[in-house]
C-alpha cells in the first residue's frame, strides 16, 4: 500500500497502479450509507481545490444513496466509491484498492492524453515507447469510438454525474479515463487523422514495464543524461542518483529526464536530489492547507553537498507526475534549470490518505495546495520551452530541444 503523508507526494510505488490487496471488513447497508455520508462530508471539508470543483456533500449522498444500498458485493461498493471520487474530476484522487473492472489510473496507467474541445475528442500526447504509440495512434488524431461505442457515449458514462454540463474539464477528465481503459478489457478505438482518414486501433495494455534500475545514466556526446525511472518513492533512489551522477564524470552539462515519474513519490527522495543543484537554501514551492493556513507559505530547499554547478536542462511531459512536477517547478523557481517539454500531468496538490470508518477502504485526495513560488498553481504551470511531439518519431524531439538549448547556453558563455 502507498500511504501518502508528505507535501507533494503521489503514490510512492513504481508499478503505476493501485494495489489490490486491501479488503474491507464485513459491511452492511448501514455501514455503506454511513461511509458514503462520511466521505462526502470529508471531501466537502478537506478537498484543497473546492474552488475548482465545488463539493456538495448533500447532493453526493442523495445521488449515490441508492447505489450504495444496492452494492452488496465488494466490487459493486468499490465501483460506487470510484464514481464518488470521480466527482472531483481530479486525476490525483483515487482509492487504495481496485477490482478488475476498475478504470486505470491516469497518468501512471495511461499512454494517451486527450482533450475534448469544439474539434472533438483529440489526442494531445502519446507516451513514447508505449502500446498506443506502437499501435500507430498519434497526436492530433480524433477519437470517434471506444470499445465499439460512440466516443460521446463512452465519455458520458465516465463523466462525473454532478458536474455542470458546461464543465469542459470534467469532460476532458472523463475522456482521459476512457483512453486509459479498465483492467479487464482490451482497448479498442476508432481514430481519424487530420486528413480525415479513419481506422481502428487495438493497443495493448498501456503500462510500461517496470525498469530494472532506479536511475539511468549515459553520455550523449559531452553531455550527461540522467533519467529517474519512476522511482521517486524509493529512498534508495537518492544513493542511486548520486552514483549515476558520479558515473558520468567530466561532462559539460546535464540533462535530467523526469518523463518517467507518473507515480509521483516522496519529498524525502526528491528534495535531496534537488539539493545537489543549489549552493544556498532557496524557496522552491508554495504550500497552503485550506482552513489551516491563512495564506500560502514558501517551502525552502536545502543544499546537499557536493554542489553540482553544471548547466542543467530538465525534460517533462504528461507522464511527469506529482513529485516529478514539484521537482520541475522547484528547479525553475531557484533558477537552476531550463525546463523543456510539454505540459505535465497537472496532478493537483499534496495528497492525504483517509480510511472509511466502517468499510475500511483507503481514499486518497489532495488536501494541500501546491504552487510555483511565483504563485502559479503547480497543476497549471507550463514549461518555458514547449516542444510538440506527435508520437512515432524516430528521434526524441524533447531531448533534441534540450540538447540544442544546452548548446546555445555553451555558445552564449
Amino acid at each position: 500500500m502507498c500511504v501518502i503523508v508528505a507535501v507533494g507526494m503521489g503514490c510512492a510505488g513504481r508499478g503505476g497502479e493501485r494495489p489490490s490487496g486491501e479488503r474491507p471488513g464485513t459491511a452492511g447497508e448501514a455501514d455503506r450509507g454511513a461511509d458514503l455520508g462520511w466521505l462526502a462530508t470529508t471531501l466537502a471539508r478537506d478537498y484543497a481545490y473546492r474552488d475548482e470543483a465545488p463539493i456538495d456533500a448533500a447532493a453526493i449522498v442523495a445521488h449515490y444513496r441508492d447505489r450504495a444500498r444496492a452494492a452488496t458485493t465488494r466490487a459493486a461498493w468499490i465501483a460506487v466509491l470510484e464514481d464518488v471520487i470521480g466527482e472531483l474530476r481530479d486525476h490525483h484522487a483515487s482509492l487504495g484498492t481496485n477490482t478488475d473492472a476498475s478504470p486505470r489510473l491516469v497518468p501512471s496507467g495511461a499512454d494517451l492524453w486527450g482533450e475534448v474541445n469544439a474539434g472533438g475528442a483529440i489526442i494531445t500526447s502519446v507516451r513514447r515507447g508505449a502500446a498506443a504509440e506502437r499501435a500507430g495512434l498519434r497526436v492530433g488524431m480524433t477519437i470517434t469510438a471506444a470499445d465499439g461505442q460512440p466516443i460521446a457515449s463512452a465519455i458520458a458514462r465516465r463523466r462525473p454525474a454532478l458536474a455542470p454540463a458546461d464543465d469542459a474539464e470534467a469532460t476532458s477528465w472523463a475522456f482521459r479515463v476512457v483512453l486509459a481503459g479498465t483492467h479487464d478489457r482490451p482497448r479498442r478505438f476508432t481514430a481519424c487523422d487530420r486528413a480525415g482518414v479513419c481506422a481502428d486501433y487495438a493497443p495493448g495494455p498501456p503500462e510500461l514495464p517496470e525498469a530494472d534500475t532506479l536511475v539511468t545514466a549515459r553520455r550523449i556526446g559531452d553531455l550527461g543524461y540522467l533519467r529517474i525511472d519512476n522511482s521517486l518513492g524509493d529512498p534508495a533512489t537518492v544513493t542511486a542518483f548520486d552514483a549515476a551522477l558520479a558515473e558520468l564524470g567530466a561532462v559539460r552539462a546535464l540533462i535530467l529526464d523526469l518523463r518517467d515519474t507518473p507515480s509521483g513519490g516522496s519529498t524525502d527522495v526528491a528534495e535531496p536530489i534537488l539539493g545537489r543543484f543549489v549552493a544556498v537554501a532557496a524557496p522552491y514551492q508554495q504550500v497552503q492547507v485550506p482552513g489551516v493556513d491563512a495564506a500560502p507559505w514558501t517551502k525552502p530547499l536545502a543544499p546537499r553537498p557536493p554542489y553540482e554547478p553544471r548547466p542543467l536542462a530538465v525534460l517533462v511531459d504528461r507522464w511527469t507526475g506529482s513529485m516529478g512536477e514539484g521537482m520541475a517547478i522547484g528547479l525553475d523557481a531557484v533558477g537552476r534549470a531550463a525546463i523543456v517539454g510539454t505540459p505535465m500531468a497537472g496532478l493537483k496538490g499534496g495528497v492525504t490518505a483517509v480510511t472509511l470508518p466502517r468499510t475500511g477502504i483507503a481514499v486518497r485526495f489532495p488536501t494541500e495546495r501546491l504552487s510555483h513560488v511565483d504563485g502559479t498553481p503547480r497543476h497549471r504551470w507550463r514549461p518555458p520551452t514547449v516542444v510538440i511531439a506527435s508520437g512515432g518519431e524516430a528521434n526524441d524531439p524533447i531531448l533534441d530541444a534540450a540538447i540544442a538549448l544546452l548548446g546555445d547556453h555553451a555558445a552564449a558563455r
